[in-house]
């Protein structure tokens, strides 16, 4: 029991510094956040507009999760919450990831193209950064969608195999 506790506090303390750690990146991105005229202003490569977007949504979305677990640590029995953020979760960012992979693709070859402002912007400025995150996130959200479909597709084999056992005893 004493063990629990202490794997506890100490998942509790990682999960706090790890949360800090992303508040400070949503923090960040919110205060030098580019409007949208002045990104007009900034750069011809509008697509920089969704990868920054995506930057930002992939620190909440981060921090929303390490929030849910740090409330698991605390309250063990809403474990139920943390894997319903998860199957929502897993396609929507996989989609939302696999649309920045797109659009990162498009800004570079904008960006390499025109070389004004944009290359100004992370994306361009630290490109294995930012595919290391992309590919860590769509690595995460695949596992994710695979996981749900795997629990899908087992519910509906199981309830196809019931009817069928039904039908099968009728005969």
């Amino acid at each position: 029991m004493e063990t629990n506790k202490q794997a506890r506090i100490c998942g509790g303390i990682i999960l706090s510094l790890a949360m800090m750690y992303y508040g400070y990146q949503v923090y960040d991105y919110s205060i030098s956040w580019y409007e949208m005229e002045k990104l007009k202003n900034a750069t011809v490569c509008f697509e920089v507009d969704i990868l920054e977007s995506w930057l930002i949504s992939h620190n909440i979305i981060w921090l929303l999760a390490l929030s849910l677990l740090l409330l698991i640590l605390i309250i063990p029995e809403i474990q139920a919450l943390f894997l319903c953020f998860l199957y929502i979760l897993g396609p929507l960012y996989l989609s939302w990831s696999l649309v920045a992979t797109v659009y990162y693709g498009l800004f570079m070859a904008c960006c390499r193209e025109i070389r004004d402002r944009c290359v100004n912007f992370y994306p361009f400025q630290d490109p294995p950064g930012f595919i290391a995150l992309i590919t860590v996130s769509i690595i995460f959200s695949s596992l994710l969608t695979i996981y749900l479909l795997s629990i899908l597709l087992e519910n509906l084999l199981s309830y196809f195999r019931e009817r069928f056992q039904q039908y099968s005893h009728l005969l």
